[in-house]
């Protein structure tokens, strides 16, 4: 008998190829709401409304994203990098096959959104709200987060390395092949969260006391 652990997998990561890319100035960032195979880079988009924009085969490079309103946006095979934005409001957004790194983000709003086949690296992030968002084949590579909030999300083949968050929120999250073992967490609050997820042994025995509390056991003398 194959024990569960065996069959545990890992996000499926397609690479990521771009096309000739066309240089795209702030003017026709907003006015168009459709960006297909264009380089978008060194623009401060703060304060713009992008509710509803598609972005499809984008480059996003040095972007500055203050208050820029990114509601129900599409996000298609894309890369995006050096974004900086103290808040970045992307609520039902959609992330298909796309790449964010080397960013800074204060407070990132993706409530409801939708994840799939996403790579986020090297980005410090202050307060990420996934509440009620669903993440598929998501990895989290070198990130710093002060608060993840993943309250009733749901949660395929997500993993972390070599990232740490000081308060990890999984009250009513459903999850399966969720990695856990690269992610360090000071503070966790939804212990039910954690079925389905996978820890390491030395994660698990800082969670002794975690679950002593939550079942109400004493541990010792």
């Amino acid at each position: 008998m194959r024990r569960r652990t065996d069959r545990f997998r890992s996000p499926a990561l397609p690479s990521l190829d771009l096309p000739h890319l066309e240089p795209l100035e702030v003017e026709a960032l907003a006015d168009a709401k459709d960006h297909v195979g264009e380089l978008i880079e060194q623009v401060d988009a703060s304060g713009l409304d992008l509710s509803g924009a598609t972005f499809s085969e984008c480059e996003i490079t040095s972007l500055v994203a203050d208050e820029t309103r990114f509601l129900g946006a599409r996000f298609t095979d894309s890369r995006l990098t050096q974004v900086t934005a103290p808040r970045l409001q992307a609520a039902r957004t959609t992330w298909r096959n796309v790449e964010l790194a080397s960013s800074r983000i204060g407070a990132f709003e993706a409530f409801d959104a939708e994840l799939a086949q996403v790579r986020i690296d090297g980005s410090k992030l202050g307060w990420v709200n996934f509440r009620s968002a669903e993440l598929r084949d998501v990895t989290f590579i070198g990130c710093r987060f002060e608060e993840l909030d993943l309250s009733g999300s749901t949660l395929n083949r997500v993993a972390f390395e070599h990232c740490s968050v000081q308060t990890l929120v999984l009250e009513h999250t459903k999850s399966q092949d969720l990695d856990l073992r690269g992610l360090e967490f000071a503070e966790l609050r939804g212990l039910d969260g954690l079925r389905g997820a996978r820890v390491s042994e030395e994660q698990g025995v800082d969670l002794l006391g975690v679950f002593a509390r939550h079942f109400g056991v004493a541990i010792g003398g």
